[in-house]
């Protein structure tokens, strides 16, 4: 099993998945500064992207200095060699010691205070430190407020009596017991209440339950959310709106103190609930959206207003990314905690730090408040050297983040409709691209809003060798954060990359930005294992009502070679291309929109038809259901079927293989929403092609039928036996028993046999075939070398080798295909018919449509009944059977009575 079997196994499977999918998974076995190396070289890749990788992720933030920068190196093996502990609680350790001194004192250069430091191992840790400690510190704060005011209680009591009333203030005229009874009411509900936190619209402080309650971010599932404290989002930044944000919570309480001559006094104080707010000073993960400094000192005086600590979370834009320590430094507010993490470590160790003025400082926090892994005098000196190389550094970071957005400005300028700008300072940058609107829906579906930072990375890095992803909350957004090391030449090889990728967007010239995708990928897709997979939940429409009925007709792709049908952007590419594309996508895409028309009946009804993809081939479905995945097939047109109800569908058809993997549509339960596979119509349009075939035949009328077992196969069989002299039914090795369990319903007088081997069709003059196989099943070899044979094949994909249409004896007829009424030609990318003429599964859905109160005739198991159901259905409003024998199509009229007495006939 090699590393990417075990990654996606034990690991994180779904990750493994995604990257698989994006052809990130990539393994690194080494790094040195900005550049990473490849364990092997990519298949495909150009030489430059071969090899060495320049990377400017940077661990999101943590490698400001490179990786595995020697002085680091040098105080890892110093520890190592020292063979200092790892593991020494309950003791006095000087690393620890050391690195909070030095954080105090350089924190404190610019704020003029001094702090204590809690130190953990994320920067989540420091976040939750902060929470906790913020919490403890308001709790003791009402406490001291409580114990104040029952000292004041009892001194009104002492010195002005029991019956004393307040003779000023707000209380006036009152009981002053009564007063402080009161306020000590109130100040006991708000201890016993959980403390409110506050953050800023597009905040990330992490994912852990306290931090991730304080992060927004809509790319988590509702259901992936767990409760944490109580908080409150600030969306609207201006300073007056953030002052006053949370005056509502804020609480009246009336404070009474007795003069020299015992007369009380009362005065109004105001309580709050909020314990802290948290921001960043850049918030990174939203794009590098640089906090305005009028927003920060508003929070400072929402702070003060609550009596509640301001936070500066430093985690990622700290340190000396942004050219001074502090990335708040410039604004010139102070906060009360400051916290960081990412490049506090350097790139080699895990280590957090949490700074309290001490002023503010709990005295028994660091008792109660304590971790196995915080501490350690490894991580402490490893932190306390890159502190230093980190402002040795200062200067080169200012004009190495100078130049690079300087040319990166150039890029978005050159290419204003792709990029939208450039934003951050020193070397936390973001380049924002605008999202395109490709015309292909199955390209809408796969280049959204949460996959374009993932697609550009692909081609930056198998292309030009050069490492990033998006941002987390805002995935058109790249990040570009690379260390203090970057060379100037890297700086002109990453302008470079990133116009080549605008370009494309620009252009429009997708087969080129996605070519990466067609390389194979070198293992095999899995779904996840033992998930309960909810349903998508689709958005309402937003396109109003339409004036006409509106159906809905879902189909899988058929063949990778139809990529270039659905994707008219995409036809540059080869079937080996799209089929290593189509592979390595699947399971990433959701269902899609493909096109719209609208289609008019012979009797003057009219119906809108949406075409909506279920993101699988049959290849891919058929090797799903050996594998056992059926479940995963089945949610995914599940989510095809919610997102045609969402767009309105009154009647929705399942085409291909989606009809096959929900159990001929019985698994599809909407109450109010007619559901069809369209096979009822399918066997309709063939049964009166071959019927009329049959009856011109001279001699013994033998047909071989391929596919008997399946929904479609085994109404054939029984609607054809009565015209038949005998019959063959063939299917693969292991199905006899099912094929007569079928021959037993036939009529008596139809001499029926049974094979497993296709060869059987040797000596049939018609040949059926209407299997689910993904390839051709009937090969040259299996039909008769000299006498004439006609064969029908219903299958999509098509069951006959192309080969066989060069046969001079055979005529080869695309069956279950029908014609719309008059002129109408409407353009379905994917299906590959001639003008005006359609899959019968399809047209029995827009039937459906013109009659909304007639029943499904292809829900479940098909019957003769259903079929004569849908082939009136067809009659009357026009739609008529085609036989298309290579290009040539001819139209059928239907036979009413000839039809009705067969089955009558039949049914006796």
């Amino acid at each position: 099993m090699n590393v990417d079997s075990v990654f996606e196994r034990y690991s994180r499977p779904e990750l493994a998945r995604l990257f698989r999918a994006l052809r990130l998974d990539v393994t690194y076995r080494s790094g040195q500064g900005d550049h990473l190396t490849r364990e092997s070289p990519g298949a495909g890749d150009r030489p430059e992207a071969a090899d060495q990788v320049l990377d400017l992720v940077g661990g999101a933030g943590s490698s400001l200095l490179g990786h595995n920068h020697p002085e680091l190196l040098a105080v890892a093996r110093r520890c190592f060699d020292e063979q200092i502990p790892f593991n020494a609680q309950v003791s006095v350790r000087p690393g620890a010691a050391e690195l909070a001194r030095r954080l105090s004192e350089i924190v404190g250069s610019t704020t003029g205070a001094s702090y204590v430091v809690t130190l953990g191992s994320t920067g989540a840790d420091a976040v939750e430190a902060a929470v906790k400690h913020a919490t403890v510190e308001h709790r003791r704060r009402l406490g001291a407020l409580q114990e104040d005011v029952e000292l004041s209680l009892r001194r009104v009591r002492r010195d002005a009596g029991a019956d004393a009333v307040c003779a000023d203030g707000p209380a006036a005229g009152r009981r002053c017991a009564e007063v402080l009874g009161e306020t000590l009411d109130r100040i006991t509900g708000m201890r016993e209440t959980d403390p409110v936190f506050v953050s800023l619209r597009n905040a990330f402080h992490g994912k852990s339950a306290g931090a991730g309650t304080l992060t927004h971010g809509g790319n988590i599932p509702a259901d992936l959310h767990v409760p944490g404290p109580r908080h409150r989002r600030l969306h609207d930044w201006t300073p007056e709106a953030v002052v006053s944000a949370l005056d509502a919570e804020r609480v009246a309480v009336h404070t009474v103190r007795v003069d020299a001559a015992g007369v009380p006094h009362s005065a109004v104080r105001h309580l709050s609930p909020v314990a802290a707010c948290f921001v960043e000073p850049i918030q990174g993960e939203s794009g590098v959206h640089e906090v305005p400094v009028e927003t920060l000192a508003a929070l400072r005086e929402l702070a003060d207003r609550h009596d509640a600590a301001l936070v500066f979370d430093e985690i990622q834009c700290g340190m000396g990314r942004t050219g001074t320590f502090l990335a708040s430094e410039g604004s010139g507010v102070v906060a009360d905690y400051y916290l960081f993490s990412k490049s506090l470590g350097g790139g080699l160790a895990k280590v957090s730090a949490f700074l309290v003025d001490e002023k503010r400082y709990v005295a028994e926090f660091g008792r109660h408040h304590t971790s196995t892994f915080a501490d350690d005098d490894f991580s402490s000196r490893i932190a306390t050297a890159a502190v230093e190389l980190a402002l040795s550094y200062r200067d080169r970071v200012v004009e190495t983040g100078a130049r690079l957005r300087e040319r990166l400005v150039e890029v978005a300028e050159r290419w204003p409709d792709s990029v939208v700008e450039v934003r951050g300072r020193g070397l936390l940058l973001g380049i924002e691209f605008v999202l395109p609107r490709p015309d292909s829906g199955l390209l809408r579906e796969a280049i959204d809003s949460e996959s374009l930072g993932y697609l550009i990375a692909g081609r930056l890095l198998h292309t030009h060798g050069i490492r990033v992803i998006p941002t987390l909350s805002a995935p058109t957004t790249v990040r570009v954060q690379p260390s203090a090391l970057l060379e100037a030449a890297d700086v002109d090889r990453v302008a470079v990359a990133f116009d080549d990728v605008a370009g494309l967007l620009s252009r429009g010239d997708y087969a080129t930005l996605l070519a990466h995708l067609t390389v194979p990928a070198t293992e095999e897709w899995k779904p996840r294992q033992h998930v309960p997979l909810p349903r998508r939940d689709w958005p309402a429409p937003t396109g109003g009502e339409a004036d006409v009925p509106r159906v809905a007709f879902l189909a899988n792709i058929d063949s990778p070679g139809k990529l270039g049908s659905l994707s008219p952007e995409l036809a540059a590419w080869s079937d080996a291309q799209c089929t290593a594309a189509l592979d390595r996508m699947w399971g990433e895409l959701d269902p899609f929109e493909v096109v719209r028309h609208r289609v008019t009946s012979e009797s003057g009804g009219e119906v809108e038809v949406v075409m909506v993809a279920a993101p699988f081939t049959a290849a891919q479905a058929n090797g799903a259901l050996r594998a056992g995945h059926g479940a995963w097939l089945r949610r995914t047109v599940l989510d095809a079927v919610d997102l045609s109800v969402s767009l309105g569908a009154q009647a929705i058809g399942l085409g291909g293989h989606t009809s096959i993997v929900t159990n001929a549509a019985r698994d599809v339960v909407e109450h109010d929403i007619k559901v069809t596979s369209g096979n009822s119509l399918t066997a309709a349009c063939a049964y009166d092609l071959l019927r009329l075939q049959l009856a011109e035949t001279d001699g013994e009328r033998r047909v071989g039928l391929v596919g008997a077992i399946g929904n479609i196969g085994a109404v054939m069989a029984e609607l054809i036996a009565p015209h038949c002299d005998s019959m063959v039914l063939v299917g693969r090795p292991g199905s006899a028993r099912r094929l007569e369990a079928v021959a037993a319903r036939l009529p008596g007088r139809v001499d029926v046999r049974i094979a497993e081997d296709l060869d059987a069709l040797r000596d049939c003059p018609i040949v059926v075939s209407a299997t689910n196989s993904a390839d051709p099943v009937i090969l040259p070899g299996h039909l008769a070398g000299e006498q004439k044979v006609l064969v029908c094949d219903l299958a999509v994909p098509g069951d006959v080798h192309p080969a066989v249409a060069g046969l001079s004896n055979v005529t080869l007829v695309s069956g279950g295909r029908i014609q719309l009424p008059g002129v109408q030609t409407p353009h379905f990318p994917g299906l590959t018919l001639p003008p005006g003429i359609l899959y019968s599964c399809m047209a029995e859905t827009m039937l459906l449509g013109f009659e909304p109160g007639t029943p499904s005739p292809s829900y479940g198991g098909l019957s003769s009944k259903g079929v004569l159901a849908a082939r009136d259905l067809a009659a009357r409003h026009g739609f008529l059977p085609a036989r298309i024998v290579s290009d040539d199509v001819s139209v059928q009229p239907w036979i009413t009575d000839q039809f009705s007495r067969t089955h009558e006939e039949h049914t006796r």
